[in-house]
Order: C-alpha cells, then structure tokens, then sequence
C-alpha cells in the first residue's frame, strides 16, 4: 500500500518556520524557552527519518546493505518520534514551576521515564526479534505484534501529560491549558488515524500543528521577554512569583539593582545600553551555572535571580560572585565603567511572606536598602525600624489617609532687606501610630512610585489654603506660603482648575501663595507643566525654582518660565569651602540678578553661612540657623517672638 507523505512534507515546511520565529522572536533562553526549542527539533527530525524510511525503499536497489539502511531510519524514526512526548511532558512541569520538584522527586522521574525505557527497551530487542516491525527483502515495512505495546506505552505517556496538566491546572489561565492540552488528545487522534488508515502518515502533523498553537498562544515574547535585553521580564518575574507561592514552595532571590542606571542611559546610545543588559544577563547565568537558576529582567536596570533549589551555601556563593562581577569594570561601547548598585538575597517564605511583599519589597528597593555596593542579607536587617517603614511605605501612607496622620510643618524664610520673616515653606510630616514619624525622604519617593503622590498634593494644596483662610498671616509679618508642587503635579492637567478652585473655596487670595517646582528630571511633559505655570502666573500665583544646582537645572527654561525666586540648593552650603565653589556661588548670584530673579539659599546652619549669603547677594535665607520646621502653633509662637525683634540676625 502506498504512503502518502505529503503530510510529513507540510509538517517540516511548518517547523523550519516555527524555529525561525524561535530565533527571531528570541525565545532561546530560559528553562521553558529551552524545553519548548528542544522539543520542536526533535518532531523536526522525527519527520525527516519518517519521510525517509517512507521513500528510501522506493529508490534504493533491493540489497542487504539498503535493507539494514531502511532499519536505520525506522529506529531513529521510532526513537525521535517517542522522545517527543516525554520531553513535552519536561515543558509542561517548566511552564507550571514543577522543575524543581521534578530534579529532586526520585518517584517523579521514574513515573516520566518509565514508559519510554519500555519504548527503547522495545526497540532495543527488535534488533534482534523483529517484533515491533520487520523490513523485507523487497525492502516493506511490516507492522509487528510488539508494535501495539508501543502504541500502548506512547498513549500512556500522552495520558501521563492530561494528568500533569489537569494537576497544575491552578498554576495556568485558561487559554494556556486548553493549548497545552491540546497536544495530548489531537496526538491520539494522529496515532489511531495512522494506525487504522496507514496509508496516511499524520502522526508528524499531529504533533506540529499543536505545538504552532502553543508556541504563539503559550510562549509569548511579548509578554515573557524583555526585547532591549533579551531575558525574560517582569511580567515572567510576576507569573512565576505568583505559580511558586500558590504551590506554597520555597523560593530563593537574588536582587541585583544598579542605582545610577538613568545617568547610564543618558550617556550612552540605547543600542549600546541594550547590548551592555545582554552581557550582564550572560554573566549572572554563567555564574549560576545550574538550570535550577532563572534570571529576570525587571526594568530600569533591575535584575533577580530566582531558584527553588534550598542548599544555602551555594546560593550564598552565587551572590558573592555576583557582588564581585558588579563591583567590577563593565565595557560600554568600547569605555570600562563601574557602576553602583543595591544587592539583596531574599528567602521565601521566611522573610517575604507572600507574592505582594516581593514585589512591594522589589519596589522600593533603592529606599529599603541603605548600603551601596554590597552584598545584604535580607535576615540581617529585617527586623530593623528603618527597613520596616520603607518595606510597609506604602501601607503606611494609606493609613496615614485614613487616620489623618499627615500634618503640616512650617518652616520660616527670612528677607535680608526687610529683616524679617516673610514667608515660610509648608513641608508635610507623616507620623505614624506605631512606627513614630516618618522621613518625607522616605514616604515621598515611594508615593511617587504608586501614584499616591497625586493624593499627597492634593492635601498639602488644601491644607496650606485652608490654614490661610483659618490664620491671620499679615498679623505675623507673613506675605505668603511657599507650597511644593511635585513633578507628577505640574503634569496634571486639571492642576489649574484644582488650584483655583481651592482659592476661591477658601476666599484666599493669589498672591497669599508661592508654588514651588523642581527640575528632577530630563523625561518631564515641559509643555504641559509650562502652559499650567503660565496660566497660574497670570492669575497672580508666584513660583519658585526649588534645588537649583542639582539634577537638570536649565538656563534657557528659567528666563522662558515667570519664576520669582531661585532657590539655590544646600550643596552650595555644605560645598563652601571646597576650591572654587565661591567663585561658582558669585557668579551663579550674578547672572541670577541680572535676569531679575530673586534669590534664596537654603539649608543655612550657622552665623557663618548666613553672613556669607547675606553679603553674597541673597534675598532670603532658609535654614536651622533661625528654626527647624515647625508645627502650627510652635511657627507661630516662634513668629511672635522674633518679627518683633529688629536685629534676628542675632538669633
């Protein structure tokens, strides 16, 4: 009976093109991708021996020598085709986070390779029996009794998948584990098919077309691969995260963050930046060496290293290596640099308990982690108070809102020319029912990263107006509040409408405010912060330039913006003394005066330092000099004392 290979054909045509997409989707690294490749060459070679035991006969010439020829190519079919299923069953436990069960379950590992030793151990004997097939003289294949035991053994393996899959049903949505399953059912059908019609050779199709569906149903770059560095993502990160602790398994991580990877970005191309994350993803996999070790790309130059594998010693000797190749020299487009950067090893669950503590503890890193450019130990300082509040930051901030535990300081700015104190900058405090008070360095980051600081505004922008309206401030010599806006505000849309609205609720006058903006980054929306500075300025509201001298402080910008007052940074105080900074501070002061602006330093601490600025030019002063930040009732009290006195500079 002749055999149809046509099938075979469409399926090789199918595969050549899945592995393509393999490569250049870039799905090549990690356990899964790995798996998923392995098993798509090996249908891919399937195919190749079935097609050629099927057509070899029919062009060789009918000796000994093609007749052992023919055998060859029907083991290795029978070999490749039954090694298919097995090491699916491999992709499914990589895919459901069963891998490490599966390296350490002795009784794992027998149940997978049990069959399939029965299958070569089958086929083994047939060398010499010929039980599973026979070739004739005349070079035709013949189906044996044993073959049906085959057929029975690759169905059980088939089965052996349906279970593995409906067990970690949990660990998968939906779609995934209706194309994943898929494979085991349409493979069966391919096998009965071929077994009652063996006129038509579809056992190879039968297993390509599922895999089709999965590679681009299951193993979604886009959703698992970060593309810039070529690893898998965060939202992989998430997914296996979220599979490990729902199976309530031991989880080791290994955060590696590089602190000044936005200086990095802004010096050098993205393509050279990319191929600089590439290299250190290389690195860190070459120094884990075990495929017990996956390693992810968060972000913003933030890796972790995840393991189920429990032998602390040598996850601590990972880390150590890891400590040792980050301190090192890293080439950049042809330039050695060193960079710095946070290093954590974390143990799930005993110190992080769930899947949200990694990932709030993953995002506050920077702030939770005080040391640079070394390796810490999570267990080490876990029960400290400052790593409390920077780990619970942002459940802290909720249940500041809630049991009203912000509260508005005030801290007073002098006029050099009227001798007085004319205003004073509003600066919010959180104190915390059981953790006490709580730094702004801390809360304000951490609520700029969840968006809280949107909320955060919006009550400062309330409370300062309404304790305007409550307080007589021309009473105590004030002209007005200084309120600080933060970047995410000033991109604010409705900002206008919010701030105008709070003035004329409150029957507060323009004028009674002063907005302070920072340059803190390159990446701000200037267009919409300018058009919201402008229209507040036309309403009579001042602004300030806050920290001038750090970050992107822009000329240009500042003679475009109507600002009042520049508010020159502390780093001019603590840096008096160093070569050339009074040159820098003199002129800096001059060009400021010439474009009309006024000037205030900050962070003034003693008698020195103020005398300097004030014969230096500055307009106001601002510092412990006169007063820390105070309360409502202490900035008052504080008032009346010292605008009665006319000589404070005595303070």
């Amino acid at each position: 009976m002749p055999r149809i290979i046509t099938f075979d054909i469409c399926s090789l045509i199918t595969l050549v093109i899945l592995l393509l997409s393999i490569f250049i989707r870039r799905m090549t690294r990690g356990t899964s991708n790995i798996l998923f490749f392995i098993l798509t060459i090996v249908v891919f070679i399937s195919g190749i021996f079935d097609i050629l035991r099927l057509w070899l006969p029919t062009v060789l010439s009918i000796n000994l020598k093609s007749k052992v020829f023919v055998y060859i190519m029907n083991y290795f079919y029978f070999i490749f085709r039954n090694l298919s299923t097995p090491i699916y069953i491999l992709f499914i436990f990589s895919v459901c986070g069963m891998w490490h069960e599966f390296n350490n379950d002795l009784l794992l590992k027998l149940t997978w390779a049990f069959p399939l030793i029965g299958i070569l151990g089958l086929l083994g004997f047939d060398v010499f029996t010929h039980k599973v097939f026979e070739i004739t003289d005349n070079l035709e294949y013949v189906r044996g009794p044993w073959l049906s035991y085959m057929r029975i053994a690759a169905i059980w393996v088939l089965v052996y998948s349906i279970i593995c899959l409906v067990y970690n049903r949990k660990m998968l949505n939906r779609y995934k584990f209706l194309m994943l399953i898929s494979l085991a059912p349409i493979n069966i059908i391919g096998v009965l098919l071929q077994t009652y019609f063996p006129q038509y050779i579809v056992e190879i199709l039968s297993t390509t077309f599922p895999l089709l569906f999965i590679s681009f149903a299951v193993q979604k770059p886009e959703e698992i691969m970060d593309m810039n560095s070529r690893s898998l993502n965060y939202q992989a990160f998430k997914d296996e995260l979220n599979r490990n602790f729902a199976a309530k398994r031991k989880i080791r991580l290994i955060f590696l963050q590089i602190t000044n990877f936005e200086r990095l970005q802004n010096q050098f191309e993205k393509e050279s930046i990319n191929d600089f994350l590439s290299r250190i993803i290389k690195e860190i996999y070459e120094i884990c060496n075990n495929d017990e070790y996956e390693v992810y790309y968060l972000d913003k130059g933030s890796f972790v290293v995840l393991t189920l594998y429990d032998d602390q010693s040598e996850i601590e000797l990972i880390a150590q290596k890891i400590r040792t190749f980050a301190a090192g020299k890293h080439p950049i487009h042809s330039i050695n640099i060193m960079f710095d950067f946070k290093l954590c090893y974390v143990r799930c669950p005993e110190e992080l308990k769930d899947y949200n503590s990694v990932l709030n503890f993953e995002k506050n890193l920077d702030s939770v982690l005080f040391q640079n450019n070394t390796l810490i130990f999570l267990d080490e300082i876990a029960d400290s108070k400052e790593f409390q509040i920077s780990h619970q930051i942002d459940h802290i901030i909720q249940k500041g809102f809630k049991n009203n535990s912000f509260e508005m300081y005030y801290q007073p700015i002098y006029n050099i020319e009227k001798r007085k104190f004319v205003s004073a900058e509003a600066l919010i405090r959180l104190k915390d029912e059981e953790l006490g008070f709580i730094s702004p360095g801390i809360f304000i980051p951490a609520a700029e990263k969840t968006g809280t600081i949107h909320q955060i505004g919006n009550f400062v922008l309330e409370d300062v107006v309404k304790f305007i309206s409550e307080s007589s401030i021309e009473y105590y010599g004030l002209e007005y509040i200084e309120i600080n806006l933060s970047v995410a505000q000033c991109m604010e849309l409705h900002l206008t409408d919010t701030i105008q609205g709070l003035l004329e609720k409150y029957k507060v006058s323009p004028e009674k405010i002063n907005l302070e903006i920072t340059e803190t980054s390159q990446q701000m929306n200037y267009e919409i912060i300018e058009k919201n500075i402008k229209t507040l300025s036309d309403s009579g509201i001042t602004f300030s330039l806050d920290d001038y001298g750090t970050g992107y402080s822009n000329i240009l910008r500042i003679t475009k913006l109507p600002l009042n007052i520049i508010k020159l940074d502390k780093c001019f105080v603590d840096d008096l003394e160093k070569p050339g900074m009074k040159i820098i501070i003199k002129e800096t002061i001059s060009m400021l005066k010439k474009l009309n602006k006024k000037i205030l330093i900050e962070g003034i601490e003693t008698y020195d330092e103020f005398d300097y600025f004030r014969n230096a030019g500055c307009d106001y002063i601002q510092g412990f000099y006169f007063s820390k930040p105070l309360n409502r009732d202490d900035f008052f009290r504080f008032l009346q004392t010292t605008n009665d006195i006319d000589e404070v500079e005595t303070l």
